[in-house]
């Protein structure tokens, strides 16, 4: 498409020309149309929303630079895009960009796809959708998860963001979903924890002695020069800090300033935390009074009082309950870190202070995610070292303050709710699933199955979901889920299972807002405006003209637009949130603007108000305080029915995980394996631009001392295989992944031949198994064998 623009705009130019004298003709020749600069944001899910800088010419982009206005102090930084974001114009020409609506041709997962007018797309999606309604009743439409364009005002993609969710809200409404496939573990571990995820603003990590990090990695997870990992680095810079990171790999936010790397076998860190925890209550180094006073549960004196006797976490961790004591030689077996490391690790954590301890999204990402994250932050809990300066929750660290902008009206009338990784289960027994058993909400028991999906802007359909064969056999049948409407930028892995396809537009390609609340900032907001650098490629169209042509069809077209264009929704959005920010300009100045930078804030203390007030400032938890022993997880230990080998417990205590280092068939798979995020790729997007892939290529770690006992040297390709697939791809020999473990960068899209995946996505090798308490995905525990090919 762009090289056929650039012809057109070329010949144009030179049959113009014919019309006019040799003088005139030669100026116009020599005649450069002006460069002009047009802000927008990069929508996609990092972590970071980063505005860029378009340049066009003669309506085509030329290059995309990013924020270089203002001082580049940390205060007044600079809120520079990384490589991903200044590749943008390589997406919006792409090869695989979406330029016509397709309808499939052959079968579901074959890719075989036909161009379509939007009437006509438009015409027999509504037609389907009318059918649905009649046959199934609303509970039988489902918007997937989905992030590939997470973060805009109108173009988001993101549950009851979207527009699509105001559609079908106002269609009689659809089944909703909850968690997310980055933090469901977590965010619910939490939840029973403090009643939410309090995190300091990683900048007060300047006045922190020692700073401990399980499985975090800000340098290449939050890269963006506006959010969490500059801050890292600056707050780095300006401390005396001694930065450990316990993590399977050696990640990039190890080099440079960190002292320490303590490499762990994957998903054992409450082994860890157990051990921590004896050598601090034999050597008496426990903050007892931060304990009994903002704490339930650590010691039998605090456990609630209809707790079974001996159901404390002391006990737990002396062996009292169970027998055994989790002995820094106990856990050495479990984490393969040595016994006397553990011992002076938990002298050094109790008695330097502030200590700030923060985990990553890595770490919970287990079949035994929940109890994990639980207790990396009875550990912060352990030392007092929570509502200070320079201290930390073990929560992972997020913004300060934002300044939000008020989002699509979306008034769902079905509360019914699945975990959003269980949407597979919801295709094909959807009826059967139950709030005990499945962890459905708004309802004791679903009313139908997903028999009608959108998914936007998303490759968690297959990508990024799990067992990708599995999800091939659901998916494919089409008695079961009996349409799929799939609407991107470009073709993935995912849409080649959908009946018809809708070309997006990018962020470069519309106005709108990139969504201040879907980034993290540290202590600086801002806002972008998307100010519409060029005309949609081929005839892409934005999501919120796609909705009101489909509620045309469906004759509701007055109550979804209420007569408002997409500029005439954002104005009003814009306008509504200024009524409750007077520090936002006024509409035509923050659209001229286009971005628009605020002072810095002082860097937030998680829980300060807490611990200086508990009485007048309680959590969210049912005893308003912190609970290391759960009333909610023990009520639904004696009420939830569990899959075989899945157990709830109200302390976080260690579990040996599925396809963990203690599984029984680390007897056939001796390797652990899972997926990292890297700096190619926002999980799957950017995957589609060669030039990313070029500098961040696909690469399968494994250590020498593993890859010497099977004959493999970096450079060779392999196959990585167990019980659910085989993935292919290139070595890496390399001592930065602890011996026992091998990982490859998550988000590659799968590319099958003769069932061998070649694209080396890791999904194909996870389980489609949640997890006990959250019903999340547990993607990090795999086991493996490899081989050289």
């Amino acid at each position: 498409m762009q090289q056929n623009r650039r012809d057109f705009l070329k010949w144009s130019s030179l049959f113009g020309g014919l019309a006019l004298t040799p003088m005139q003709l030669s100026s116009n020749l020599l005649k450069t149309s002006p460069m002009v600069i047009k802000w927008a944001g990069c929508n996609v899910n990092c972590g970071t929303k980063c505005p860029i800088k378009v340049h066009t010419q003669d309506g085509i982009i030329k290059y995309v630079s990013t924020d270089n206005e203002g001082k580049d102090e940390f205060d007044t930084r600079q809120a520079r895009a990384c490589v991903r974001g200044r590749s943008s114009r390589y997406k919006v020409y792409n090869a695989n960009r979406l330029k016509r609506p397709l309808k499939r041709v052959g079968k579901r997962g074959e890719g075989k796809f036909m161009p379509i007018s939007w009437e006509q797309a438009f015409d027999e999606i509504a037609l389907k959708m009318k059918e649905t309604k009649d046959k199934y009743g609303n509970e039988a439409f489902f918007i997937t998860y989905a992030t590939g364009s997470y973060g805009s005002l109108l173009g988001n993609c993101y549950g009851s963001l979207s527009p699509f969710a105001r559609l079908l809200s106002l269609y009689g409404g659809y089944l909703n979903y909850h968690n997310s496939y980055s933090t469901a573990q977590i965010t619910n571990a939490m939840n029973y924890f403090y009643g939410g995820s309090p995190a300091s603003d990683i900048a007060t990590l300047r006045s922190a002695k020692l700073a401990i990090f399980f499985g975090a990695n800000h340098v290449e997870t939050r890269m963006g020069g506006g959010g969490i990992g500059y801050a890292y680095h600056k707050a780095l810079e300006e401390s005396n800090c001694k930065i450990i990171h316990i993590d399977p790999r050696y990640n990039d936010s190890c080099i440079g300033h960190c002292d320490e790397w303590i490499p762990i076998a994957p998903g054992t860190d409450a082994a860890l935390i157990a051990a921590l925890a004896y050598v601090m209550i034999k050597e008496n180094l426990l903050d007892r009074k931060f304990l009994d006073t903002y704490t339930i549960g650590f010691s039998e004196s605090t456990l609630p009082s209809d707790a079974p006797k001996n159901s404390s976490y002391e006990s737990y961790v002396l062996g009292i309950c169970d027998g055994i004591e989790k002995t820094p030689e106990w856990a050495s077996k479990i984490t393969k870190i040595p016994s006397r490391r553990i011992i002076q690790l938990a002298r050094e954590i109790a008695l330097t202070k502030p200590c700030f301890i923060e985990q990553g999204w890595g770490v919970q990402r287990h079949s035994n995610g929940e109890q994990n994250a639980r207790a990396i932050a009875t550990l912060a809990c352990m030392i007092g070292s929570i509502g200070i300066e320079g201290g930390n929750t073990g929560c992972r660290t997020g913004t300060s303050i934002y300044y939000d902008l008020m989002t699509i009206p979306c008034k769902n009338p079905i509360k019914d709710s699945i975990p959003c990784f269980l949407y597979t289960d919801a295709i094909y027994r959807g009826k059967e699933m139950t709030d005990l058993s499945d962890g459905v909400r708004g309802t004791k028991q679903l009313k139908q199955n997903i028999k009608f999906i959108f998914n936007i802007s998303g490759n968690c359909l297959t990508n990024q979901h799990s067992t990708i064969k599995e999800v091939n056999r659901i998916l494919s049948d089409e008695s079961l889920c009996e349409c799929i409407v799939d609407i991107n930028v470009t073709r993935t892995p995912s849409n080649n299972y959908a009946d018809y396809i809708l070309p997006d537009a990018t962020t470069l390609e519309q106005e709108d807002f990139i969504l201040p609340s879907a980034g993290y900032y540290s202590n600086r907001p801002y806002i972008i405006y998307c100010q519409k650098a060029i005309e949609p490629v081929g005839e892409a169209k934005p999501i919120y003209e796609m909705c009101i042509e489909l509620a045309k069809r469906l004759g509701i077209e007055q109550e979804f637009s209420e007569g408002k264009t997409q500029k005439d929704w954002l104005k009003y959005l814009y306008e509504e949130s200024m009524k409750k920010n007077p520090l936002l300009p006024n509409f035509e100045e923050m659209r001229e603007k286009g971005l628009v930078k605020f002072n810095p804030v002082k860097p937030v203390v998680a829980l300060e108000d807490f611990i200086k007030d508990p009485i007048n400032h309680p959590l969210k938890t049912p005893s308003g305080k912190i609970e290391i022993y759960s009333n909610e997880l023990a009520k639904m230990q004696k009420t939830w029915k569990l899959r075989e080998g899945q157990q709830i417990v109200p302390i976080p205590v260690f579990e040996s995980q599925r396809e963990g280092i203690l599984d029984p068939l680390k007897e056939k798979y001796p390797l652990q394996f899972y997926g990292y995020h890297y700096k190619g790729r926002t999980h799957s997007s950017f995957w589609e631009i060669p030039q990313i892939r070029e500098t961040n290529p696909q690469e399968i770690w494994i250590n020498p001392i593993d890859a010497q006992a099977r004959g493999i040297k970096t450079g060779d390709i392999i196959q990585v295989r167990n019980d659910l697939g085989i993935i292919q791809g290139m070595a890496k020999v390399t001592p930065k992944i602890i011996p026992g473990c091998a990982v490859t960068p998550q988000g590659s899209w799968a590319k099958y031949e003769n069932g061998i995946d070649m694209g080396t996505c890791v999904n194909s090798l996870a389980s489609i198994v949640p997890t006990a308490i959250s019903k999340g995905n547990g993607q990090h525990s795999i086991l493996v064998e490899i081989a050289k090919v």
